[in-house]
């Protein structure tokens, strides 16, 4: 497709516009925010997404000069093809010869880390080290083994300047990613046992940070099985077992998108964030099956034109939209009983039945679109709930709805908002006109359950929230910044799918230019109206 048929309605400008409709809507002036980014002392500056960047990545075309059809690596095996009807399954192509991702090839260790990196691009753990840990100077050689978490704290909002100040936390640090007030304390760790169920990342000379963790090493995963790290959908990283089904190596074997733990294996995605369904800080989603009762038969968008291999990686894009579309649908259906055990208002409860209907509508529009590019009909197979309703406190609802609304909502909206305006099939850019609203109109939920949520809780437990909220969004921005970047294929954006530099310049800036000004707003008020 010429460039001149692209639209380059500038990434910041998108951003502006989504920014002041969400203020709006919770009673908010767009003064406050004085238009841009609001960031706290420590902060990484708050600027655009893509700073000076007057269209998507500041690229000279939106998908990068001479992008070509059908890469190598573009993963035509498996994808659309007939048996289980599995249109996103084959993305990627293997990981590893004979089906496995085990393989580690050229291993060398990192002294920092403590993992073992391999030349395909895994990091993994063959057995717990302990960190390296200097005590910050000055301390007088407190904040060592032995403290308690937080101690000497007394339930008070703490700040800081250096790791120096923060002495009686274990292994403490001052963490300066605190974009939503002054920097705080944290503990950090040098060993798994200083985690709970989570495990301890090493840093190097810093205490390490805890992270989830579905295995701790080698021996928790079996044989022809590495416990490596890897990035979830939509979040922070977290160990995991490489499995026979993963579909690819983080980033390697993806010719589009990025390598991310769906819950069960890891497969290329480069999909709109929605609203994921977490548990136990996983996103959950259901397989894809053959299945012809979740279509939506309005959209048929015109394949005519299109190589098989790009009808393949079209197929497996929207199914995997579809994917986590329907996950979306669970995370509502959740969220309205969460709702109601917190005894929240009546128009909360009201806008979270709406969005379980949206959520549906846009799975079944996903799932049309992956059929048509695909040519076999394809629909979510059943959906594992178990262990969802773990924690039910008002400070935990408060902190799912935070990643899965304040932030995965924004993201989705402004990305689909970007791909309709670029779309050239009419039944795709009707889809994403859609998807772009009604997510819109999900991110405002979940903001102004924050701003009431806020309302019922003490000083103290914002103040978590708070940090929570910081920690979020510098995980988000920093996985957005250091993911592959590939290019875009113009041919493929008119049907409705972005990639690589464009994505993680959208990516950063709902992060950056929206969310974050958005809860750096409602946070200021709550603490004024606390004072």
């Amino acid at each position: 497709m010429p460039r001149s048929q692209l639209s380059r309605t500038p990434l910041s400008k998108q951003a502006g516009v989504l920014r002041t409709s969400l203020l709006l809507s919770l009673g908010l002036s767009p003064l406050a925010c004085g238009g841009s980014a609001v960031t706290a002392p420590g902060g990484d500056g708050g600027g655009s997404a893509q700073a000076g960047a007057t269209s998507y990545a500041g690229a000279t075309s939106y998908a990068g000069a001479g992008a070509s059809t059908g890469t190598a690596g573009a993963g035509t095996a498996g994808a659309g093809t007939a048996g289980a009807g599995t249109a996103g399954a084959g993305t990627a192509g293997a990981g590893a010869e004979g089906g496995s991702t085990a393989a580690c090839p050229n291993p060398t260790f990192n002294s920092t880390s403590k993992l073992i990196e391999c030349s395909n691009g895994h990091k993994h753990r063959l057995q717990a080290l302990e960190c390296a840990f200097t005590v910050p100077p000055g301390a007088g050689g407190a904040g060592s083994a032995g403290a308690a978490p937080n101690a000497g704290a007394g339930g008070a909002v703490n700040t800081c300047q250096s790791d120096s100040d923060c002495a009686a936390w274990t292994y403490g640090y001052c963490d300066r990613d605190g974009l939503l007030g002054p920097p705080s304390c944290k503990s950090g760790c040098v060993k798994d046992s200083d985690c709970g169920s989570a495990v301890c990342l090493c840093n190097g000379i810093n205490p390490g940070r805890c992270i989830p963790a579905g295995c701790s090493n080698e021996a928790d995963c079996g044989p022809n099985s590495l416990c490596a790290l890897a990035a979830s959908v939509c979040g922070s990283s977290s160990f995991q077992c490489t499995t026979p089904q993963d579909q690819c190596t983080p980033n390697s074997d993806c010719s589009f998108g990025t390598c991310a733990f769906d819950g069960s294996k890891r497969a290329c995605n480069n999909a709109v964030c929605g609203r994921p369904f977490l548990v136990e800080e996983a996103p959950r989603m259901a397989d894809i099956e053959a299945r012809a009762d979740w279509l939506d038969v309005t959209l048929t968008p015109n394949a005519g034109g299109l190589t098989p291999v790009q009808r393949a990686q079209l197929a497996a894009h929207w199914a995997r939209l579809g994917q986590m579309e329907h996950a979306s649908i669970a995370a509502f259906a959740r969220f309205q009983l969460q709702l109601l055990s917190l005894g929240a208002p009546s128009e909360l409860v009201e806008a979270c039945n709406r969005a379980l209907a949206d959520e549906t509508a846009h799975a079944r529009a996903c799932f049309a679109l992956a059929t048509t590019y695909g040519g076999i009909p394809v629909g979510p197979a059943r959906l594992d709930i178990e262990h969802c309703f773990e924690d039910t406190s008002l400070t935990a609802i408060a902190k799912l709805v935070l990643r899965e609304g304040c932030l995965g909502e924004t993201v989705a909206s402004l990305e689909a908002l970007a791909a309709a305006e670029v779309a050239r099939d009419p039944a795709v850019k009707r889809a994403l006109t859609r998807i772009a609203k009604d997510e819109l109109s999900h991110a405002e939920l979940a903001f102004k359950f924050l701003r009431w949520a806020l309302t019922q809780t003490s000083s103290e437990a914002r103040h978590e929230i708070a940090c929570e909220a910081a920690q979020q969004l510098a995980d988000f921005e920093s996985n957005a910044r250091h993911r592959e970047s590939t290019p875009t294929d113009d041919r493929l954006a008119a049907h409705g799918l972005i990639a690589g530099e464009a994505l993680r310049a959208i990516h950063l800036a709902a992060a950056r230019d929206v969310t974050r000004p958005l809860l750096a707003a409602l946070f200021e008020v709550e603490i004024s109206n606390e004072a």
